[in-house]
């Protein structure tokens, strides 16, 4: 009896659907369901983490470098990449995503070394999170005269990020940039240095414009 009221319900839910929207909108979705299930059972028997949910369109690579927790969600268009070899150049990276970790579209993760991700942070759409730059640009810069694409990558870089941070639409966090537990970090924002925990930060470069120290309760 229990199965006749579930499968009527989803039938109900169908028939919605298709009248709101119509068929080719209802194929589209079952198309990307069908998608999401063989995504989840391939890339979470690789990773270990069988509840992870990935979009269409993503691009993963050196997933033999990278630790990810449960819960794990990404939308359209991830990259996700530990670089491995670069022309020239080979690394040993390293990418640790805690638990219930939840990344919107079109955003990029990469590492030559280490970017760590703590558990329940939240990252927006075109987000960009590297812990390396094409060519140096500190005591001796690269030769401005080679193209960039051709210069070494960086090796030595790292990015934390603690939990619980709220990462807004078209942030760019830098190598070596460090976030603190619960901060938020405003669209368009670019960290290059060290944020506080408990704080709201915005700019290029974001800079601390409140506190949002969590309140004590007995």
């Amino acid at each position: 009896m229990s199965e006749r009221i579930v499968g009527d319900s989803a039938l109900v839910r169908a028939r919605r659907f298709i009248r709101l929207n119509g068929f080719y909108l209802f194929a589209c979705d079952i198309e990307r369901r069908i998608g999401n299930a063989f995504r989840r059972r391939m890339l979470g028997g690789k990773l270990g983490c069988p509840d992870i949910v990935i979009g269409p369109r993503c691009h993963l690579r050196g997933l033999a470098c990278m630790r990810i927790g449960k819960n794990f969600q990404a939308s359209e268009g991830l990259w996700l990449e530990a670089v491995t070899a670069y022309p020239g150049q080979t690394f040993s990276p390293s990418i640790v995503i805690g638990d219930d970790v939840s990344i919107s579209r079109w955003s990029h993760i990469a590492a030559t070394h280490r970017v760590e991700i703590g558990d329940g942070v939240l990252i927006g759409s075109k987000v960009l999170i590297t812990d390396h730059n094409h060519g140096s640009y500190k005591k001796r810069p690269t030769d401005a005269t080679i193209p960039p694409a051709f210069r070494p990558l960086d090796e030595d870089g790292t990015v934390i990020i603690g939990k619980n941070v709220w990462i807004g639409d078209g942030v760019v966090v830098a190598p070596g940039a460090m976030i603190g537990e619960g901060a938020v970090i405003g669209a368009n924002s670019v960290v290059v240095g060290e944020i506080p925990p408990y704080t709201v930060a915005a700019g290029a470069p974001a800079r601390c414009i409140r506190s949002c120290v969590p309140s004590l309760t007995s």
